[in-house]
């Protein structure tokens, strides 16, 4: 008899639903993930096709947010038709939901934004800078945090373009099924406040 063990979760035997052993809510969660695939189902299927969230720290402010706006746009783009979810995050404690409409309105950005009160997704994720991304898969494991790529490398510093494409790569790898290669950079930009 093989057992696997998932966090707080025991699966007993082979992986079926007389032998589970709760310890958790998150149990179910993946038993339903794992008869899903058991019976050909994704967990896109699970999911109304999503495949993974996209949260990017943002703050109307920042004059690096700002330039980044056309490539937030581009990849919305590109990966909202793949079941890739983009979510704009905006931790300052002074900002109002109109200043999000009017940033998202002035720059095109075409995914929601919202306030993230009481720094919960900051620190859930310890998030430091605008703008930083974090990339989860539908159950909430962080595949990749940091830079959106390498075009700015300090403050007020940065390349004509990025050599290095992080959320792109990303992206790319986890819908491609394979590895991805850099799960941590370090994003540079302007600072979350707490």
């Amino acid at each position: 008899m093989q057992n696997i063990v998932l966090q707080d979760c025991v699966f007993l035997g082979n992986i079926n639903y007389t032998l589970l052993k709760l310890r958790s809510p998150f149990c179910l969660v993946i038993l339903l993930i794992l008869a899903a695939m058991s019976s050909g189902m994704t967990t896109a299927h699970l999911n109304n096709g999503l495949q993974c969230t996209v949260w990017l720290f943002l703050d109307p402010e920042c004059p690096i947010c700002q330039s980044y706006t056309l490539t937030l746009r581009k990849m919305h783009e590109e990966y909202a038709d793949q079941g890739v979810k983009f979510q704009g995050v905006y931790t300052s404690p002074v900002i109002r939901k109109r200043e999000i409409k009017n940033f998202h309105e002035k720059y095109k950005i075409p995914f929601p934004g919202e306030i993230d009160k009481g720094y919960s997704l900051a620190n859930r994720w310890d998030t430091t800078v605008t703008p930083e991304v974090v990339m989860t898969s539908p159950i909430g494991q962080i595949l990749y945090q940091g830079a959106i790529d390498n075009w700015y490398y300090a403050l007020g510093k940065n390349r004509p373009e990025p050599t290095e494409h992080y959320l792109k790569d990303a992206l790319d790898a986890f819908l491609a099924g394979k590895t991805i290669e850099k799960k941590r950079t370090e994003a540079v930009g302007c600072l979350i406040n707490r």
